[in-house]
């Protein structure tokens, strides 16, 4: 669960006002939303019911307008304009980013406390409930195997939502069964309040603690002060990694979260510090690190070996190809020679995503006089044996690229044409234009490809750059890839320092953009 904030009101007449009875129906609130995604309708239904409860939650104010993000489903409606601020809170499960909880505020609506923490609160139960409900698909399948773990799992959500029901003592609890430590200090940055989770952690027991300056468990108290005078500017730091001393001298490495301490006058009582252990999620991520580079290790060696033998066999097929007059023959080599040139793409594919993670790549940029003859004619070239009426789809005379002179790496800007031009000849319409052009911005070159096709819908336009994400339409379906093109060019865009994005408009063209520095 995460820990309440330290809220008080700003005295103005926007604010809620934190009165003990308001606060008490955001728990009712947050309440019927844990018994609602208990409840035995379909979870779709169940997570589009709680947005009513959402905006209650954000005591439904008219400038404010929220929705639910899970995979690829939105559940409420997404205004047409975000002219204020925009929070998000990420749902998660198992680590993994599953959606998130959006809400959108208008220019004259603020952002309080209290909404960032009902908030987080929501999108933690949203993300016990998909893995609940995942877990229950499973159970299905193996209903004996996973049944304990279900249970479990069930029994957690309801301890966590009856926890909320808790009205006497809940908020005086918090600070004594935080997981968190837990430190408050005064204008003077001596200790005030010190929880067991703080006693636990550093080893020092409250009433030892209290009084002193708390510069004095910095491991660097300079650090202390430097943080200090930026919480005063900005209101509070998130997640900022440091170190602090135990009691008998050693160091452990916490994620903290500081914030001014005011009381409902709005006067800066001290500060509020919430601190986490982070060494097992250190000694996690460096497993990961590990099994991670095992992972792009064998897959740069399989594909090494299995684009080697590609090569081969596709160059005596296509000798035979080249002799063979018998058309039954003819055709089976050609469905042979396709196959293993789709085989030997695919793995230039997975050799260049392994390339790029394993850092072993380097960009080495060099002064590219002739853009078109060096890099662009090469990526058609390229592409000519596996579409051999390409040349045809090509039109300058929609922008073209001459003889700019532009700073890179050919080898690699190469490879960023040959995945778009190829895209656009796999996915485009058929017999459709395909065009390419760049623009001076003056300190940058925008450039584009752009093509005649089916489009691409506007929720999709950020996930086709993640790895092995394919659109899954009726236009893609039957055609074959990987998934790595658009992720291989987005990691060698901004390897040289520039940006990639897609624009379109559905059932008519798609335009990809990426700009290069010019130095």
């Amino acid at each position: 669960m995460t820990n309440l904030p330290e809220i008080f009101p700003d005295g103005s007449n926007e604010s809620l006002g934190l009165t003990t009875g308001q606060l008490l129906i955001k728990f009712r609130i947050l309440l019927a939303i844990g018994r609602g995604l208990l409840g035995k309708d379909p979870f779709d239904q169940k997570i589009q019911s709680l947005i009513p409860l959402l905006m209650r939650l954000l005591g439904n104010r008219p400038g404010i307008s929220a929705w639910v993000e899970i995979d690829s489903n939105i559940f409420g409606k997404i205004p047409e304009t975000t002219a204020g601020n925009l929070t998000v809170k990420d749902i998660q499960v198992e680590s993994l980013n599953r959606g998130r909880i959006c809400v959108s505020y208008g220019q004259n609506e603020k952002v309080y406390p209290e909404d960032e923490y009902f908030l987080q609160e929501v999108a933690e139960l949203i993300g016990r409930k998909i893995e609940v409900h995942e877990l229950d698909l499973m159970l299905r399948r193996s209903e004996e195997r996973y049944k304990r773990l279900s249970e479990n799992l069930s029994q957690e959500m309801w301890r966590r939502t009856e926890a909320l029901a808790s009205q006497s003592g809940y908020l005086e609890g918090i600070l004594r069964s935080s997981a968190d430590m837990i430190i408050t200090t005064d204008l003077e940055s001596r200790i005030v309040e010190f929880n067991p989770a703080g006693e636990k952690l550093l080893g020092f027991a409250a009433e030892e603690i209290q009084g002193h300056k708390i510069n004095e468990v910095w491991a660097d108290a300079f650090e202390r002060e430097t943080i200090l005078e930026e919480v005063q500017t900005s209101g509070g730091i998130k997640n900022y990694k440091t170190k602090l001393k135990r009691k008998d001298g050693t160091l452990v490495e916490v994620s903290l979260t500081l914030s001014l301490l005011k009381d409902n006058e709005g006067r800066i009582l001290g500060t509020v510090g919430i601190s986490r252990d982070i060494a097992h999620d250190n000694a996690i991520r460096r497993e990961l690190e590990r099994l991670n580079k095992n992972y792009r290790e064998a897959i740069h060696f399989i594909n090494h070996e299995n684009k080697n033998s590609l090569l081969v066999i596709g160059g005596f097929v296509k000798r035979l190809l080249d002799t063979e007059t018998d058309p039954k023959r003819r055709k089976q080599l050609e469905i042979i020679y396709h196959h293993s040139t789709f085989l030997e793409a695919m793995s230039h594919d997975f050799l260049t995503m392994a390339d790029l993670e394993q850092g072993e790549f380097q960009i080495y940029k060099q002064e590219i006089e002739n853009f078109f003859q060096q890099i662009i004619l090469p990526a058609m070239v390229g592409l000519k044996e596996r579409y051999p009426n390409s040349f045809e789809n090509y039109d300058e005379t929609m922008g073209g690229v001459g003889t700019v002179p532009v700073y890179g790496d050919p080898r690699f800007l190469e490879i960023v044409y040959r995945n778009l031009f190829g895209n656009a000849l796999k996915y485009g319409a058929r017999g459709g234009k395909i065009a390419y052009g760049i623009v001076d911005l003056g300190d940058k070159f925008l450039f584009n490809v752009w093509n005649e096709g089916p489009g691409i819908e506007p929720e999709e336009r950020e996930k086709i750059f993640e790895k092995f994400y394919r659109i899954r339409n009726e236009v893609n379906r039957p055609k074959r890839g990987t998934g790595l093109g658009l992720y291989n060019i987005r990691r060698i865009i901004e390897a040289h320092g520039g940006e990639i994005w897609c624009e379109s408009e559905v059932g008519s063209w798609v335009n990809f953009l990426f700009t290069l520095p010019k130095k």
